[in-house]
């Protein structure tokens, strides 16, 4: 299953950035013979996008493929990877280090721009949309904008995303239990109206970075933490299952770029939302 391998991808985003999704359709002789979709966490549509290629890629690498041709409706991607267009978003480059890094492992690859009317993409499509559907509808991801509080008369609290994490965990088993113990590079991504608030940090300093853990469960009060073998509450805990799953990552701000932090630390999965950012206290 090596030669001439079709893959067709797609990505969407519901918010722009908001809640997202990647697809992609594996096809040889004209039969659909691998489809799979996950969750991307939040980003833009373009982000999603080069998410599916990237895992799309991921997996022609595991499988040993060395002649692959890739297809997407995204126009805007498609010309980027072949050259007809620069990266000009600093998010959009890491992604797209990230392809071409991969496609110096095939003997041969193509990328091909084709209508959101083909019919493998509108599988593709489908595939994305389903993902979303199903996130939406379960209880214990409730949308981040609105979370119900009793009180004596019913409030709403709203919390606004302010920026998203990109790291190199990308599920729950590859993020280490304490970031802070670990060196690894992760880089947060402020969204363009909140560059300003940015002002003032600088190289070297300790951040708290509060994050919203959209994928942890929210329906447990007991939980055993590692290397325990008693439940505790989780109140007692740093587990990220909660009921609000609000976390505090302690970071070393490496590097500062415009809306761009480079920070060692954090154990946020890649996609994860930033709340708020502030500068960590000093133990007296």
């Amino acid at each position: 299953m090596d030669e001439g391998i079709d893959i067709y991808t797609d990505g969407a985003s519901r918010g722009n950035p908001g809640k997202a999704s990647w697809a992609y359709i594996v096809v040889q002789k004209g039969n659909i013979v691998l489809k799979v979709g996950e969750f991307a966490g939040i980003c833009t549509n373009n982000q999603a996008e080069y998410t599916a290629i990237i895992q799309a890629l991921e997996k022609a690498v595991e499988s040993g493929w060395k002649s692959i041709n890739i297809y997407s409706d995204s126009q805007l991607v498609v010309r980027q990877i072949n050259g007809e267009y620069k990266v000009r978003d600093r998010c959009l480059q890491e992604r797209f280090a990230r392809v071409k890094k991969l496609l110096g492992q095939f003997e041969s690859s193509s990328f091909t721009h084709v209508p959101r009317s083909n019919p493998f993409i509108a599988i593709a499509d489908a595939k994305c949309n389903q993902v979303l559907d199903e996130m939406e509808a379960q209880p214990k991801q409730q949308k981040i904008s609105t979370i119900p509080v009793k009180s004596q008369k019913l409030a709403l609290i709203e919390l606004i995303p302010i920026g998203i994490v990109h790291s190199p965990y990308k599920t729950s088993k590859e993020a280490p239990h304490q970031g802070r113990l670990h060196t690894d590079i992760s880089t947060i991504e402020l969204f363009p109206e909140y560059e300003e608030g940015l002002n003032g940090l600088s190289e070297g300093q300790e951040l708290i970075v509060q994050c919203w853990f959209d994928r942890a469960e929210r329906d447990l009060l007991t939980v055993i933490p590692p290397g325990n073998i008693k439940a505790r509450g989780v109140f007692s805990t740093r587990s990220p299952a909660r009921p609000n799953p609000v976390a505090l990552e302690e970071v070393e701000l490496v590097s500062h770029n415009g809306r761009f932090l480079t920070v060692r630390g954090i154990d946020a999965i890649d996609g994860t939302v930033v709340i708020d950012i502030k500068p960590a206290i000093k133990k007296i």
